[in-house]
């Protein structure tokens, strides 16, 4: 699942100019888009989102792109996919709101990827491919897995749900030191901001259950540390 790190060196970027476009993205998307007891429908969250990065974007200079980038953008497009699939499917089985919320915001990661791809002129390869269905094999194999998993009971859902954002997260902290685009970069920290409000969502929904979750991915220490912190806003 980790894409290998390229050996490119990250380039100097304004810092100060990339904090205030993220702080612009996150205020516009409601603090993320992560209101998870929220009975309001995501799709128009989603639109409202997706049309406030695009203004974002419009500040930010493309440059030129790498093939690591390139093909950073094509797995995080098809990953976001997975999390949205199974959740949908999680949300049909079991009917727990916190996987309708989370699939919204989801599908709000996979909009802010395709603006990217859009941008660069570079394929989808989400484009045709129905739900459950993914081009990258790896994606493919963890995805069957999960449904798996996730059709036991509530916790194991729960569970899977836990597990795709630990991975989200450990996927995206292995790719940012390899970007040096600041209108990726500005779009992966966003997509790891919302992966870490995502599992604590997670985790609160196991402790009800009288339930845990043992991270694969992140170490034990900085699972805590995420879910043991408010969930973040603007």
């Amino acid at each position: 699942m980790k894409i290998g790190r390229p050996s490119a060196m990250l380039k100097t970027t304004s810092l100060a100019a990339l904090a205030m476009a993220a702080a612009a993205f996150v205020v516009g998307c409601g603090g993320g888009g992560d209101t998870f007891d929220s009975q309001v429908g995501g799709t128009e969250q989603a639109a409202q989102s997706t049309a406030v990065l695009q203004a974002t974007l419009a500040t930010i200079a493309p440059a030129a792109l790498s093939s690591d980038e390139a093909a950073s953008l094509a797995f995080m497009r098809e990953e976001e996919k997975l999390a949205r699939d199974v959740y949908a499917a999680m949300y049909s089985r079991w009917g727990l709101r916190v996987f309708a919320n989370i699939g919204a915001s989801e599908q709000t990661h996979m909009d802010s990827v395709l603006l990217l791809l859009t941008r660069y002129s570079l394929p989808d390869p989400a484009a045709t491919t129905l739900p459950g269905q993914f081009g990258n094999p790896l994606l493919q194999s963890f995805y069957d897995v999960l449904m798996a998993s996730g059709q036991a009971s509530l916790v194991e859902a729960l569970r899977v749900g836990a597990e795709i954002e630990d991975v989200d997260i450990r996927d995206l902290r292995a790719i940012k030191p390899t970007i040096d685009n600041a209108d990726i970069l500005l779009v992966y920290e966003s997509l790891e901001k919302g992966s870490r409000n995502h599992l604590r969502a997670f985790h609160d929904n196991l402790l009800r259950q009288g339930a845990t979750y043992t991270p694969k991915y992140l170490t034990q220490a900085e699972y805590d540390a995420i879910v043991n912190s408010p969930q973040e806003r603007g």
